[in-house]
Parts: structure tokens; C-alpha cells; sequence
């Protein structure tokens, strides 16, 4: 099974498990650059190395804020792209102990990025992967460049 299959099978079972356990992983395409408004992510260093991302409209954004985190917001503001980098953390680290225990590969976690004036970047070398997922609210896509 490829890291990527790996990675996938995990996000779903972390949405499943820490979101919403009623969604729908739809087909994952491969993208020649990181999407423009993809500006929440994290790296991942070491043996295993990838850049992460997750990204949506505001009101999908928010309403997985919500769900994610469980807790009361009107509206997109500041601390959704926190929750959402948040989740990427959780959803990260899980899926480095897993490919760890598997595979023995060691990889760390650089600290989760979040700027608005910058959209995530990956080499020319990485394919890079767009793992749109539906929700009740909207559809939440995660992107993987490897």
C-alpha cells in the first residue's frame, strides 16, 4: 500500500472518528500545483517527508470548525483556520504513528502554517494529491504533496 492509500485511509477514518462519522471521500485527483486558496497546512520532515493542507469555502470551513471542535461560532473569524490546522495536527501525528509502527519509518512534524497572504508550496519533484471530502455543510479538501 502506498503512503499516500495510507494517508487517506487514515484522514477518513479521523474524520470519521473526530468530525463527523456521516461523509463522503470523493475521488482523489492529482494536481499540478498547490490549489491558490490553500493557505492552512503542515510539513512533514524526516523519513517520510510531505506537505499537508486543507482547505474550503468559509462557511464549509466553519461549520467543520464547529463539528471539529464543538464549539459555538456564527461566523468565519480567526480561530477557524486555528481549529482546521488543529485537526491537520491531530490527523498528522496519528498518521506518522501509524507509518511508524507499520513501516518503521521515523518523520516528524514541523509546527502547522497558517497565512492567509500565502498559499502552501511544494517542490516541482512532489506529486500532489487533492482528497476532496463531503460533509452536510459543504466539501472540506485536503491536499497531500509528497
Amino acid at each position: 500500500m502506498t503512503k499516500q492509500s495510507l494517508y487517506v485511509a487514515e484522514l477518513v477514518f479521523n474524520l470519521n472518528r473526530f468530525v463527523d462519522d456521516k461523509i463522503s471521500s470523493l475521488p482523489t485527483t492529482i494536481l499540478d500545483k498547490m490549489p491558490d486558496q490553500c493557505f492552512i497546512g503542515q510539513s512533514i520532515t524526516g523519513d517520510y517527508q510531505a506537505v499537508t493542507g486543507v482547505y474550503g469555502d468559509e462557511d464549509a470551513l466553519t461549520a467543520f470548525a464547529v463539528k471539529y471542535s464543538k464549539i459555538e461560532l456564527e461566523r468565519y473569524d480567526s480561530i477557524v483556520p486555528e481549529l482546521a490546522a488543529d485537526f491537520m495536527n491531530l490527523h498528522n501525528g496519528l498518521f506518522l504513528v501509524n507509518l511508524s509502527e507499520a513501516e518503521h519509518i521515523e518523520s516528524s512534524l514541523l509546527p502547522p502554517m497558517m497565512n492567509p497572504e500565502e498559499t502552501l508550496s511544494a517542490s516541482d519533484s512532489q506529486t500532489i494529491y487533492l482528497m476532496p471530502v463531503e460533509f452536510d455543510f459543504g466539501i472540506i479538501n485536503f491536499v497531500l504533496s509528497e
